[in-house]
């Protein structure tokens, strides 16, 4: 009778035993699955991430090219105001500019452009006979004064 209990205690110690070790196969299949889950959340937060930079870039771009237009625009007014023959400091009072953001017209296309073009190349005739006070005149428009001051 005494190897009765004893194999009924070993019986039961087994069966709790069992009882455990399910327990503990559970909570690590638990936790296996809660890493998975994880490492895919981690994963979709690096496509997420590498996707907005792509987009931020392409946005960048095209900011860049809309800019660069307008700039651009912004030049071809300047130089047409230019072409009518009215002085770097003028045209940079009237946009409210300083005068080093109003670049000097080309040299060659003073006129040939605008839809006044005869009046600009009448100009150029006009300061060629002047050369020296034109000279001078220039040199005077990087201060944003004027010759005849």
């Amino acid at each position: 009778m005494a190897e009765v209990r004893k194999s009924a205690k070993q019986t039961e110690a087994r069966r709790r035993a069992r009882e455990r070790a399910a327990e503990f196969r559970a909570r690590q299949d638990k936790l296996e699955q809660l890493a998975v889950d994880y490492f895919v959340a981690a994963d979709s937060l690096d496509e997420i991430d590498a996707a907005a930079e792509k987009e931020i870039a392409a946005v960048r771009a095209r900011a860049e090219k809309q800019s660069a237009e307008a700039r651009a625009s912004a030049e071809e007014v300047m130089q047409r105001m230019l072409a009518l023959g009215i002085t770097r400091a003028e045209v940079a009072e009237r946009l409210g500019v300083s005068v080093r953001d109003v670049k000097k017209a080309p040299a060659g296309n003073a006129g040939a452009d605008s839809p006044t073009g005869e009046a600009a190349a009448s100009e150029d005739d006009t300061s060629a006979s002047n050369g020296a006070e034109s000279s001078h005149e220039h040199e005077y428009e990087h201060s944003g004064e004027h010759a005849y001051a």
